[in-house]
């Protein structure tokens, strides 16, 4: 994906592509266009929360709808931007797991070592998320 700019590149990483009109052109990475097509975040956060309340009452029971949307922002900004999750049904399933069923998997070192050795985070992160549930 292609996006004009004002002469400065949007990630170190990115690579400058031929001036088109006077106009100067930057790639992004795949991951970056990964992680622009994920959802709003005003919109996508309260319908996962509410999800999460539906589907595990007994886990989140305790939590109020604040601190529910804290562990939720969190654990989804530490999946996309650390962990390099952004296929949106792993995800959403690595932040159920992360917030209800599994709490804490985004602090624990196994999850740490088997995705950092990962070549493709999201199929890393479905073969981890299946095995914990027993599947």
């Amino acid at each position: 994906m292609v996006f004009p700019d004002a002469g400065r590149a949007l990630h170190p990483g990115s690579r400058s592509a031929a001036c088109n009109g006077g106009r100067l052109m930057f790639e992004i990475t795949k991951e970056q266009e990964a992680l622009l097509r994920l959802p709003d975040p005003s919109t996508f956060f309260p319908l996962l929360c509410r999800e999460i309340r539906e589907e595990y009452p007994r886990q989140v029971g305790h939590l109020s709808d604040a601190a529910l949307m804290d562990d939720v922002v969190k654990s989804h900004d530490h999946a996309a931007y650390v962990r390099r999750i952004t296929h949106l049904p792993v995800l959403v399933r690595w932040v159920k797991a992360d917030v209800a069923w599994a709490r804490g998997l985004r602090a624990g070192p196994a999850a740490d070592m088997w995705m950092r050795s990962a070549k493709n985070p999201n199929l890393a992160a479905a073969d981890l998320l299946s095995n914990l549930a027993g599947h």
